[in-house]
């Protein structure tokens, strides 16, 4: 009999909880809400950025705007002072992205891991992801698979339970 699929929070506690846990097997609402989960954080993080970029780039227009000859080397000097300004935005949100970007990667590869599991393949299926072309989608493509009932390899089934 098959348990009743994880919630989004339930997912991502899951995965987090199972920060470094290489072994087992993990659903596909475990799996696919987790991420969802990153995408919407790494969705953030490419919005702000966006919106930094937006905001520079049209400070940049307007001074553009009021250049004349009379005033080129004052404006210049604003220019400059307007990207040391935004470099330092962007330098920010680049490190708390990067940071984020580090903490994830371990859960992420273990929930890729467990999912693969579920599904009877080996983790190892990931390093498809370096090869050119369409090597990554085929472990996307596998993840989207149904885990096998009962135990394999890897484990007992995380979805479906004997009942005895």
């Amino acid at each position: 009999m098959a348990t009743k699929s994880l919630t989004f929070m339930e997912a991502v506690k899951t995965c987090f909880k199972k920060y470094a846990t290489f072994k087992g097997r993990a659903r596909r609402s475990e799996f696919w809400w987790f991420y969802l989960f990153l995408s919407l954080v790494y969705s953030v993080f490419w919005g702000i950025f966006m919106a930094i970029h937006m905001a520079h780039t049209a400070a940049a227009e307007s001074l553009k705007s009021n250049i004349t000859l009379d005033n080129l080397s004052e404006m210049m000097d604003q220019a400059n002072a307007l990207d040391a300004q935004y470099q330092k935005y962007y330098i920010i949100v680049g490190i708390i992205w990067g940071v984020w970007g580090l903490f994830a990667l371990i859960p992420t590869l273990a929930a890729w891991v467990r999912r693969l599991h579920d599904v009877g393949k080996s983790g190892h299926m990931l390093w498809l992801f370096f090869v050119c072309g369409i090597g990554g989608l085929i472990p996307l493509v596998m993840c989207i698979a149904d885990g096998k009932p009962g135990a394999n390899q890897y484990g007992e089934s995380p979805k479906y339970i004997d009942e005895q």
